[in-house]
């Protein structure tokens, strides 16, 4: 497990938005695709950043409406650029490198996840902090 590297573990071809989309764009993703990370990529795959749905809800929350529900106003959200709100210090690994760095970076970043780049900087994965808890209870349950 120590020696694990992360092109066996992650997860490949992750869903990415455009630095020149707006928010409107990635609440659909994250609501379509059910997830809270996405990497922000120029025209050629670059990594430039990233926006989690914790960051998202820093720069615009839901407003509940008549029933009761959470929606957003998708006309307000377009005004919302990610290139102006992303987080552009974002930390990377290589699919090489071992799942015990990824989950290092993760505890000592306080970050949800890392993707990973080829020597290019272009995004080919991601790990998640939950998909490390998942693979941890395999490996507890196989014992």
């Amino acid at each position: 497990m120590k020696n694990t590297i992360l092109k066996d573990v992650m997860i490949y071809h992750p869903i990415t938005v455009n630095i020149d989309e707006n928010f409107s764009r990635v609440i659909e993703i994250f609501e379509q695709k059910d997830i809270r990370h996405l990497p922000i990529v120029n025209a050629a795959g670059v990594i430039m950043g990233i926006i989690s749905q914790r960051d998202f809800y820093r720069v615009t929350a839901p407003k509940k409406n008549a029933s009761g529900a959470y929606v957003y106003d998708m006309n307000a959200l377009a005004k919302y650029m990610l290139k102006e709100h992303l987080i552009s210090n974002v930390v990377t690994l290589c699919p090489e490198d071992s799942i015990e760095r990824a989950v290092e970076l993760m505890a000592e970043q306080k970050v949800g996840c890392v993707p990973i780049v080829d020597k290019e900087n272009k995004v080919v994965g991601i790990v998640t902090a939950v998909d490390m808890l998942k693979l941890f209870l395999k490996m507890l349950q196989q014992k």
